[in-house]
């Protein structure tokens, strides 16, 4: 498996700033379920009051030095006991334990399908769990669980996910609003992240036969990655029939999972630098370039916000680790100025000009922070 792109060495001072918020949103998003099992809400400032399966991921991926071993694995463990019978993991749990399935409001939610990325989130997290702490016994128990949830994530022939154009639903859950449909990008990239991190998980603690296994279903993934690429721009798109359109996320995600190849990571890299100002504003980062909005929704997103044209921390880090292929100066450059952003008005979920939204929003500090190093020389 390949091993990630490294992270973006930084300055002691900026790494401690970045690695302070995250502590600080953390510490705000920590709550107590009516059963006493501590649970991490995505923000502190209590909009979204229940444990999100991806948001938690994030979180225990870019920051799980900062939270207790016991804490990720009830976390982890929480999200489990919602699990469905077919294999479906929640998108969320709430403090009395009553588990969601579909993206939205629970009366009216986006679709009448489950989106397409829990699975891949709830086994990236338990494989962050189990490096950070070496327990693989914690993999192993829940082994039968994990298969059963990426049994249910739904998949073409070609092992890319999928969602039916006549019924659209979520497909990433940062995209929850928007209707993506054929193949789709964000989701596939998971799935073959996840699977190789089950696979190189398996392999340390001598699983051989899981080990296997895991890797040929991520092999399989990527050997079909490029029906993604676009031949006008070279770069991937975010799906293969609703919203075929350039997807900056999801561009800056295949480079950091090493799924492009070194000359496509490059291309992005270039492409970042070119049009930096077509999608970042203080650091945060547009799902797709300036004056472009998603082709179909699933809810009425005004342009120019949310997930129709806001500006995200989420994948800062993402982006600036794929600038630094070409430039790491510019890299250091975009995460002092999401640094600077968090120091001056918090850590919010997006901004868009003259309003930002929500506060202590955790798994945006930590994904920029998993994205970054300390370097003594910097």
């Amino acid at each position: 498996m390949k091993a990630l792109l490294r992270p973006v060495r930084v300055s002691q001072e900026l790494y401690q700033t970045l690695e302070r918020h995250a502590r600080e949103s953390l510490e705000a998003c920590r709550s107590l379920a009516d059963d006493g099992t501590p649970l991490y809400f995505p923000d502190g400032s209590g909009n979204y009051r229940a444990l999100w399966t991806r948001d938690f991921c994030y979180m225990v991926e870019g920051a799980g030095h900062l939270m207790p071993d016991e804490e990720i694995l009830g976390c982890i463990d929480y999200l489990l006991s919602g699990q469905r019978e077919d294999g479906t993991i929640p998108d969320r749990v709430y403090a009395d334990g009553h588990a969601v399935y579909c993206a939205g409001p629970e009366e009216k939610p986006l679709g009448s399908d489950p989106p397409t990325d829990n699975a891949q989130f709830l086994t990236k997290a338990l494989c962050a769990y189990v490096k950070l702490t070496g327990h693989h016994q914690a993999l192993n128990e829940r082994m039968g669980s994990v298969m059963a949830a990426m049994d249910s994530v739904p998949l073409s022939r070609e092992a890319l996910v999928l969602v039916d154009p006549n019924s659209p639903h979520s497909a990433y859950g940062f995209t929850d609003c928007i209707a993506k449909t054929g193949k789709v990008l964000f989701s596939s990239l998971l799935y073959a992240e996840a699977c190789q991190r089950l696979g190189a998980t398996c392999a340390e603690y001598e699983y051989h036969d899981d080990a296997h296994y895991w890797h040929e279903r991520s092999a399989a993934v990527n050997g079909h990655l490029e029906q993604f690429m676009s031949d006008e721009y070279g770069l991937f798109i975010a799906a293969t029939e609703d919203c075929k359109q350039i997807d900056v996320w999801g561009n800056a995600y295949a480079a950091v999972i090493r799924v492009a190849s070194k000359a496509q990571a490059r291309g992005i890299a270039e492409f970042f630098i070119a049009f930096y100002s077509d999608f970042v504003r203080h650091g945060f980062v547009r799902h797709l370039l300036e004056g472009e909005h998603w082709e179909r929704l699933l809810a009425d997103i005004e342009p120019g916000t949310y997930q129709n044209g806001g500006y995200w921390a989420l994948p800062a880090g993402w982006v600036a680790q794929t600038i630094a292929l070409v430039d790491e100066d510019m890299a250091r450059m975009m995460l002092a100025d999401v640094a600077a952003e968090f120091d001056e008005h918090g850590v919010t979920e997006w901004l868009a000009p003259g309003e930002r939204h929500l506060e202590a929003y955790a798994a945006g500090a930590a994904a920029v922070l998993g994205a970054v190093q300390s370097s003594k020389r910097l």
